[in-house]
């Protein structure tokens, strides 16, 4: 849809900046047996803001690299994906001043690190986190400009599907131990800035 937007609009430009920002991440898994903390992360890139002949409306598609930091019990996991978001915009302006506007669209993203962590607990017990190659999200923002080039605009993701799955050891009675595992997702809040050449 948002392309279809886009279309007739090549007669009004397209406009170039980069977009950079921090994100702050909150786990859910399945089965509610870890200790887990909000972890921040940051993400930075080209982002292109398209005009659409109707007014107010413009569609803003980004290609990111973000690298978060999520921590499940004592182990630190880095991320590292590549982000495309497309996002459609709705706003008005405020005289000279700059615009104030709300925003929605999907974000695909694509890990590029490392997807499997093992650690041992304290019970010498293996535990596995592996993340999704590909990850889709639903962003929803409210934003505002300042002028024509710089602007600023709050996320918030909400996932569609897992991110990750987590399989553990538990034991069982004695020295037998079984396998267990739990689906975890991950919503954010995103704190973006761009500039707009």
């Amino acid at each position: 849809m948002a392309w279809l937007l886009a279309m007739p609009s090549s007669a009004q430009g397209l406009y170039f900046g980069v977009k950079g920002g921090v994100d702050v991440v909150n786990m859910e898994f399945t089965n509610d047996v870890f200790d887990k903390s909000n972890r921040m992360g940051f993400f930075i890139g080209p982002t292109f803001v398209i005009p659409t002949m109707v007014p107010g409306l413009s569609v803003d598609i980004s290609g990111l690299y973000n690298q978060r930091t999520l921590k499940v019990e004592d182990e630190s996991i880095n991320q590292q994906t590549l982000a495309i978001p497309a996002h459609v915009r709705y706003g008005a302006s405020i005289m000279d001043f700059g615009s104030v506007f709300l925003t929605a669209g999907p974000q695909l993203s694509f890990n590029i690190g490392q997807s499997t962590f093992e650690w041992q607990d304290k019970k010498n017990l293996d535990k596995y986190f592996s993340l999704q190659d590909t990850k889709v999200g639903m962003d929803f923002g409210l934003g505002a400009s300042i002028g024509h080039h710089l602007e600023a605009i709050v996320y918030y993701q909400i996932p569609i599907g897992k991110t990750a799955d987590m399989t553990w050891n538990e034991t069982v009675s004695g020295s037998k131990t079984k396998m267990k595992s739990s689906k975890t997702t991950s919503s954010s809040w995103l704190l973006s800035v761009a500039y707009i050449f």
